[in-house]
């Protein structure tokens, strides 16, 4: 029954983003600025020239108190409501607060300050707004919303967080960060084409949180959850059930939800796999180089082992990660293997044998500032080796446009999120589905084509 309240700078777009986002939603919406002149019958401005600031932040504060008694409920903020701590709290009691974080320089090429008293003398005073209360907004949100490319796409980001917080009977993504992913899209894009009406939404759970987060979600209504980075091998011990070849992997990406009871998946390697195959590439007979030991890397390596590959090179930080996580798939199929430290020396080496390389690290990603620290080793890959990045954002990652101006075969990792969320639904909805052919209805009604799938 909780509410959510928007907090930001006037002209963040609490209104318009906050009113759209609870008609998507079903909730309902409150502007605490649009209620304040209706009940004092005349405008913010007018309050402001009349009565003064002091006046207005009382009953700004009196609003906070009647907003707080709603249920279900986006909440529009005035840009000044959280400079006082009774309205802070008032409003924090029952709510998820997300602050739009809205650039000020936007703001400035946009704002109609007619109806804004801070700023009607001077529309530049924004950026001293932004410095007093930036702090506070920080301090008091549970969640930033950043609004830098546009309302849009914050508007996307809202509604998706406005699902995790009221599930219903539906589905949903858990990892930290998670609020970039495409995974809502996908799944409700699936479910609108075979006439599924429950919906998919992200759930931002962070690290070493699981065990706060998991008795919510055996009794949510929520049928199942994907599970990301970085609880893929975290999530097990809570679970129930888990399928042998999770198990075996030691990762899981799939959880289902029966009866309060939780069954763990992976989809991860036989959606990679599939993606491969769409491209005419395979594992069996095939020399395997992996970066990364991770939950991805775990189902990656177990699949080349039940392919029957001819070598895997994993090569990751930490390598005694590696060779445990090799000896548990090597108990359960033959298959030649090495772990190595990833340097320079050690990659060059493993590529130049190499008919398929997969980076299965964070390294490339989209809002992660770390990179490989050189690209030489691609140039030791044989002429017709691929190079497969399980990144998706970007679509081309430098690695795979280093691998393409080398002419290289390359692969992102769009086709394998695809497919492991096509396998995971099968795995949510009890039901086999045309996969191939879900995976095209996806592509077009996202317009994906630039991925390359």
């Amino acid at each position: 029954m909780k509410n959510i309240v928007l907090i930001g700078l006037s002209g963040s777009g609490k209104t318009t983003i906050g009113e759209r986002a609870a008609k998507a939603a079903g909730l309902g919406f409150f502007d605490m600025d649009s209620e304040i002149e209706s009940t004092a019958s005349m405008s913010i401005r007018n309050i402001f020239a009349k009565f003064g600031e002091e006046k207005f932040r009382d009953l700004e504060t009196e609003m906070a108190k009647e907003a707080a008694r709603l249920k279900k409920t986006v909440i529009s903020t005035g840009g000044g409501a959280v400079l006082r701590a009774e309205n802070r709290k008032t409003l924090g009691e029952n709510a998820l607060v997300v602050f739009l974080d809205r650039p000020p320089e936007q703001i400035a090429e946009t704002l109609d300050s007619r109806n804004r008293p801070l700023l009607a003398e001077d529309s530049d005073r924004i950026f001293l707004l932004d410095r007093e209360r930036r702090p506070l907004y920080e301090a008091y949100a549970d969640v930033s919303l950043p609004c830098a490319n546009g309302l849009d796409e914050a508007l996307a980001c809202l509604i998706a967080l406005i699902r995790s917080e009221y599930p219903g009977e539906g589905f949903a993504l858990i990892g930290d960060p998670v609020a970039h992913s495409m995974s809502p899209l996908i799944h409700d894009a699936v479910f609108d084409s075979i006439g599924e009406s429950r919906r998919y939404g992200n759930i931002h759970v962070r690290k070493g949180t699981l065990g706060e987060f998991v008795p919510k979600l055996r009794a949510s209504g929520l049928g199942g959850i994907n599970v990301t980075i970085p609880h893929k091998m975290d999530i097990i011990p809570f679970l129930d059930e888990i399928e042998e070849e999770a198990r075996l992997c030691g990762a899981v990406n799939t959880v289902v939800v029966r009866g309060g009871r939780l069954h763990g998946y992976n989809t991860d390697m036989g959606g990679l796999l599939q993606a491969l195959r769409g491209k005419g590439h395979a594992y069996q007979g095939r020399r395997v180089v992996l970066l990364g030991a991770g939950g991805a890397s775990a189902g990656i390596a177990l699949k080349t082992a039940e392919e029957r590959a001819e070598k895997l090179v994993m090569l990751c930080r930490r390598p005694e990660e590696a060779e445990k996580l090799l000896r548990g798939v090597q108990a359960a199929f033959p298959l030649d293997a090495e772990a190595l430290e990833m340097t320079p020396e050690n990659l060059a080496a493993a590529a130049a044998g190499a008919d398929v390389l997969i980076n299965a690290t964070p390294l490339g990603m989209h809002g992660i500032q770390a990179e490989h620290e050189s690209f030489a080793f691609l140039k030791r890959l044989p002429a017709g080796a691929l190079v497969c990045d399980l990144i998706y954002n970007p679509a081309r990652t430098r690695l795979l446009r280093e691998a393409e101006a080398l002419g290289l075969a390359t692969l992102n990792g769009m086709g394998m999120l695809l497919y492991q969320a096509l396998l995971a639904d099968e795995r949510f909805l009890g039901r086999t589905l045309d996969k191939p052919a879900l995976c095209r209805v996806v592509i077009d009604s996202l317009d994906l084509q630039a991925y390359g799938v």
